[in-house]
């Protein structure tokens, strides 16, 4: 990686100073200024979690759920999903009334429609539901796709444009190799390819052949040389509006070289990074 850029973007972490708070006043030199770094992380009650996202210093969190927690941490913008297709009405009076409170300004759409054992939502059916959402005063992402340029999110987005639905930015779920490149061509082309700008909701290095985490190809030093060389990459790209690490357990043999945490709930090598690096966003959503 560019060890400039590294520093450049690293110096204050490395002097161990906090991140700039998101809900600094915005100044007369210029808009707020915010992070585009966050984390996909459940919110149940036995996990920590409200430790968990005060030690990564985040800007944003979702939890693939749409209630806003209870006690939550005042720095962290929480984002709401509305993860399936049951009861929207509800859920779209819900996120009217948590905007009019000013906790949420933007919402995120389905969870991997296209996953028999995820939310399971046909094509036609999301064109249907979709103008119930669209009564969010939000601002509102698409279907969260196993992959962003399959066929399933390619159709929904022609006929989302054909039929003036909104959509108004694009999640990306990436769990590909340690290739920096990779993943940046891969937003560039999903931006180019429906025209909006793009969320990165769950993204990690996965090893889909690994029988354990002891034989996960890419060990934890390889992929943390693979997050520091991608999140400078991520910050040059205006498109790219926001990121979110997914962690996973360390024993996942999948995705466990990934993982923020240990199993005590303290940060892993790459945590510590990830909770010391400064991400500069200046989009608010």
């Amino acid at each position: 990686m560019n060890r400039r850029l590294f520093l450049s973007q690293c110096g204050i972490a490395a002097l161990g100073l906090t991140s700039v708070s998101l809900l600094q006043p915005a100044t007369a030199a210029g808009p707020k200024k915010l992070f585009k770094k966050g984390v996909g992380l459940t919110v149940k009650p036995d996990s920590n979690w409200k430790g968990k996202l005060k030690n990564l210093n985040l800007d944003w969190h979702y939890s693939w759920g749409l209630r806003f927690p209870e006690e939550y941490p005042e720095k962290v913008k929480f984002v709401p999903m509305t993860w399936g297709k049951r009861e929207l009405d509800k859920a779209v009076h819900y996120l009217n009334e948590q905007k009019k409170a000013g906790t949420i300004d933007c919402a995120l759409g389905f969870n991997e429609p296209d996953q028999e054992h995820q939310s399971n939502i046909s094509v036609e059916l999301a064109l249907e539901l979709w103008p119930t959402l669209m009564k969010a005063d939000v601002r509102l992402g698409g279907p969260a796709c196993v992959h962003p340029d399959n066929d399933w999110m390619r159709e929904f987005m022609k006929q989302a444009d054909a039929r003036k639905l909104r959509v108004d930015f694009v999640p990306i779920h990436d769990y590909g190799g340690p290739n920096p490149g990779a993943l940046v061509n891969k937003c560039k082309r999903v931006y180019e390819m429906y025209g909006r700008p793009v969320w990165i909701t769950e993204f990690g290095v996965g090893d889909w052949q690994a029988k354990s985490a002891q034989e996960h190809r890419h060990g934890p030093e390889k992929v943390l040389e693979f997050l520091q060389g991608v999140l400078p990459e991520l910050d040059k790209l205006d498109f790219v509006e926001k990121y979110a690490w997914f962690s996973a357990r360390k024993d996942n043999k999948h995705l466990g070289t990934s993982a923020l945490f240990h199993e005590d709930g303290t940060l892993t090598a790459l945590g510590r990074f990830y909770a010391n690096y400064n991400s500069i966003n200046m989009t608010d959503c």
